[in-house]
């Protein structure tokens, strides 16, 4: 009887280790939905790096202090904002890397896309 305790103890154990790290919250996290407030001022972006996961359907909320026209690099998105219309550029993010985003009037860079991968 007792070596019955000293097997199905230690079993037990492993079983509930292995479904612990199995089951535990964001162990399995897919494609999520990314919102992303983005202010563009004074030539760059804030934030001035925007982190997404592989997949992700990602919206970019911008707003600009002067005009500028916005070119993601990489996703070849642009969108023209207007100091007080705020502009929102949605896409699903499905090429990892990191992406330049730039005022594409002038060809400087506002900040980074780092898509990484799943």
């Amino acid at each position: 009887m007792a070596y019955r305790i000293l097997i199905l103890v230690p079993l037990a154990l492993l079983v509930l280790g292995v479904l612990f790290f199995m089951l535990r919250p964001g162990s399995t996290a897919g494609p999520q939905e990314q919102t992303i407030d983005v202010a563009i001022k004074e030539g760059s972006m804030s934030p001035e790096e925007i982190v997404v996961g592989e997949g992700d359907q990602v919206t970019l909320r911008m707003v600009s202090e002067s005009p500028v026209e916005v070119h993601v690099h990489g996703y070849d998105l642009e969108e023209d904002i207007e100091p007080g219309e705020p502009k929102t550029l949605s896409f699903e993010a499905n090429a990892t890397g990191r992406f330049e985003i730039e005022d594409h009037e002038n060809e400087e860079e506002l900040g980074t896309l780092v898509v990484e991968p799943r």
